[in-house]
């Protein structure tokens, strides 16, 4: 078995398609209109990950989080530093969380711009 998507969530989809292609380069791959909700699914660019982003139509203000939820985890690019992958989802709009020089490994936490904790984790060599 294979992990088809993370389901996130949003009020404002289309800041977060932004962020998520400017900070990791994930890309809309589809998109599915219904009566009361729309789905746009965004896949990473060697197509192992996907995230559904789910807009309930007129629920602008965005979600609470629930203690439940922890976080979702993206590796970095290839022969990509962590630090680089840090500021480069920083400067895409995320926020300045946790960064790789407050955590005891080899990983920091940026927030998207819903607040959703998103772990980048150093790719081992």
């Amino acid at each position: 078995m294979k992990l088809a998507h993370t389901m996130l969530r949003t009020g404002s989809p289309e800041k977060m398609i932004e962020f998520y292609k400017k900070a990791f380069g994930f890309e809309l791959r589809e998109k599915k209109e219904m009566d009361t909700f729309t789905l746009y699914f965004l896949g990473s660019e060697d197509q192992t990950a996907e995230i559904e982003l789910t807009y309930n139509h007129g629920k602008d203000d965005g979600y609470e989080k629930g203690e439940g939820f922890g976080h979702i985890a993206i590796h970095t690019e290839e022969g990509q530093s962590l630090q680089e992958a840090y500021d480069k989802a920083v400067e895409a709009g995320g926020e300045d969380y946790r960064p790789p020089e407050e955590c005891p490994g080899n990983y920091a936490f940026v927030k998207d711009p819903e607040g959703y904790e998103i772990e980048i984790l150093a790719r081992s060599a």
